[in-house]
C-alpha cells in the first residue's frame, strides 16, 4: 500500500475554531495529523447603532465589497438581527476570492466581480476600472482590515463607507492550548491562513519562550500578507503557495514534504 504524502507529519492548524475543520480534513486526507489550536476568534462589534444606520440605506450604494467569508457571515447575521433581510442590496457585489464567493452563495447571491489574485491588491486592480468618480461603495470588513483598498479607491473619487461587521480577537484559551501542543507534540509545520494568526502566535510564543517552551516547526503561510507579517516577527517562512487557498497550501505542504524525503 502506498504511503500517503503527509504520513507521520504533525501539522498545527491555527484557524478559528469554526473554520479549522476544512483545513484539518485536507491534511488528514493526505495522511497528516492535524492539531487544532485556534489562535483567532471572531465577534460582532459593540457599535450596533452605526451598523443599523448604514444597513438601512443599502440601496444608496452602487457597490458592496466583501474582503472575507467572515465579512459575509457577520454582515448577513446583522441584517437578520435588524430584520432587514428584505432590504435591496447594492447593484454590484465584489468578493475578494473563491471562499468569499462561496459564503455569498449560501445566501443565494453571486459576486459580480472576483479578482484573479485573492488579496486586496488584486481586488483593487479588478475594481478600479469598474468604478466611477462619485460612486458610493460599502466595504464590509473586519476591524483589522488593511487600509490599502479604501485609501486607493478614495483617490479615484469613490465615496467609500467602511462598515466593521466583525472583530478579530485572540481566544482566552489560546496560550494554554499552544503550550500543550508545543510541549507534548513534535510539530513539523505550523500553518497560518491570516496575518492575525501569525501575530497572535508570535506574541504568545514570546511569552512561552520566556517560560522555557520552544518551537522548531517549519512555517507555512497561505499568502504574501501572512508571510510578510511572519517576517516582521522574524519568523522564517518555509513555504507559501502561488494560489492563496487552503487547498493550495496543503498541496504545497505535500510538495515540501516530498522534497525533504528526496533530499534525505
Amino acid at each position: 500500500m502506498t504511503e500517503l504524502p503527509l504520513a507521520g507529519k504533525r501539522i498545527l492548524v491555527t484557524r478559528a475554531k469554526e473554520q479549522a475543520e476544512a483545513l484539518s480534513a485536507l491534511i488528514r486526507r493526505h495522511g497528516g495529523t492535524a492539531i487544532e489550536v485556534p489562535l483567532i476568534a471572531f465577534q460582532a462589534p459593540a457599535d450596533g447603532a452605526r451598523s443599523e444606520a448604514v444597513l438601512k440605506q443599502l440601496d444608496s450604494y452602487k457597490w458592496l465589497v466583501f474582503t472575507s467569508a467572515n465579512g459575509v457571515r457577520f454582515f448577513f447575521e446583522r441584517l437578520r438581527e435588524l430584520r432587514l433581510t428584505g432590504q435591496s442590496l447594492p447593484v454590484n457585489i465584489a468578493a475578494v476570492g473563491a471562499k468569499t464567493e462561496a459564503a455569498l452563495s449560501r445566501y443565494g447571491l453571486r459576486a459580480d466581480l472576483i479578482p484573479e489574485s485573492f488579496v486586496a491588491e488584486g481586488l483593487l486592480e479588478a475594481l478600479s476600472p469598474k468604478v466611477e468618480r462619485g460612486d458610493r461603495l460599502l466595504l464590509a470588513r473586519g476591524n483589522l482590515g488593511r487600509s490599502l483598498l479604501p485609501n486607493e479607491l478614495t483617490k479615484l473619487g469613490v465615496q467609500v463607507e467602511e462598515l466593521i461587521v466583525y472583530e478579530t480577537v485572540c481566544p482566552p484559551s489560546a496560550k494554554a492550548e499552544l503550550r500543550a501542543a508545543l510541549q507534548h507534540t513534535t510539530l513539523d509545520y505550523v500553518t497560518f491562513t491570516s496575518s492575525s494568526t501569525v501575530s497572535h502566535y508570535a506574541e504568545l510564543l514570546k511569552e512561552l519562550e520566556a517560560e522555557g517552551v520552544t518551537a522548531s516547526a517549519k512555517i507555512a503561510c497561505i499568502g504574501p500578507i501572512a508571510a510578510r507579517t511572519a517576517r516582521h516577527y522574524r519568523l522564517s517562512v518555509d513555504l507559501m503557495p502561488a494560489k492563496y487557498t487552503i487547498e493550495a497550501l496543503v498541496e504545497q505542504l505535500v510538495l515540501h514534504t516530498k522534497g525533504e524525503k528526496e533530499n534525505d
